[in-house]
């Protein structure tokens, strides 16, 4: 029992000055030679992005024998502040459709006709945002000129219906012949 009241006594002394160490270590940033002093060596926009953050629990003390641990606390923070905090934060959450036009949208321009038709798809249902038949159409057309089947079926649809383009049965026929080989 002794023994056990001599560490919680070493630990309440110890958790300032460690807490300071710690604290001090995560503000000291390397720079490399081409940083001008006083400036992050890093620099990253999505660290700027405010998040929902849930805080870690405080360590609470009720008299000197029951310690226990309150719930998370939720903030809305930048999310290289709620890293340092020792916060939980989502970085990227594919459900989101929001995040999945981002994910998808860098491939796309980049030539990719999987992820032409997918940010299509994302555009035609509307999906985290208003539906723009024209601009699906567009990614839609992006993709059909590489001879993405998926991409050529859609874009008949397009036609079919009339949606963003002009209804035109016969193209879309043709898509769908393209799309079937």
């Amino acid at each position: 029992m002794k023994a056990t009241t001599r560490i919680v006594s070493w630990c309440r002394r110890m958790l300032p000055a460690l807490t300071l160490t710690v604290l001090v270590g995560c503000t000291n940033q390397p720079t490399s030679p081409d940083t001008p002093a006083g400036t992050p060596a890093s620099r990253n926009a999505d660290d700027l992005l405010i998040v929902d953050c849930l805080l870690p629990s405080q360590v609470r003390r009720l008299g000197l024998k029951f310690t226990y641990l309150t719930p998370q606390r939720p903030a809305k923070l930048p999310a290289s502040e709620c890293a340092i905090r020792g916060g939980d934060y989502v970085s990227y959450d594919r459900a989101n459709f929001a995040t999945s036009l981002k994910v998808w949208l860098e491939p796309a321009e980049q030539g990719d006709a999987e992820a032409q038709t997918y940010v299509g798809e994302i555009f035609e249902k509307g999906l985290g945002q208003e539906a723009d038949y024209k601009v699906a159409a567009a990614w839609y057309r992006r993709a059909a000129e590489s001879g993405y089947s998926r991409a050529l079926i859609n874009l008949g649809y397009l036609h079919e219906v009339g949606l963003g383009v002009e209804q035109d049965l016969a193209l879309a026929m043709n898509y769908y012949r393209q799309a079937s080989g």
